[in-house]
């Protein structure tokens, strides 16, 4: 009996942990997956590349004024340079896994930065 017990208790630390790791990547119990290119770059990118956020104010030290540094107001990005800082990343800026970032979603985000 105390084996069966110890045993009920183990898988439910398991199937909680399991559980908590899908909220935790979809944004909460009750959010709800981004579908769009807007929400998927809204979830993903957004937290650093937003205005003041970290990822924006390196690109302005980069550009030094000669490109926008919002991604989102970029007009000559193309798909293909999208998806190689997703998948490969850039100093700081980690790459994102096909776990993180499908390749459904991978397109959605490209076309959504590169206005296509």
């Amino acid at each position: 009996m105390r084996n069966l017990t110890k045993t009920i208790l183990f898988l439910g630390v398991i199937c909680f942990a399991n559980a908590n790791e899908k909220d935790i990547l979809s944004g909460g119990k009750n959010a709800k997956a981004p579908k769009t290119g807007e929400e998927i770059y809204n979830y993903w990118c957004l937290p650093c590349h937003g205005a003041n956020k970290p990822g924006t104010k390196a690109l302005e030290v980069l550009y030094q004024g000669s490109l926008p540094a919002e991604l989102t107001k970029r007009e000559d990005l193309v798909p293909e340079v999208v998806e190689f800082y997703v998948r490969e990343g850039k100093h700081s800026m980690p790459f994102f896994r096909k776990t993180e970032i499908n390749d459904k979603d991978l397109e959605s985000l490209k076309a959504y930065l590169s206005k296509q």
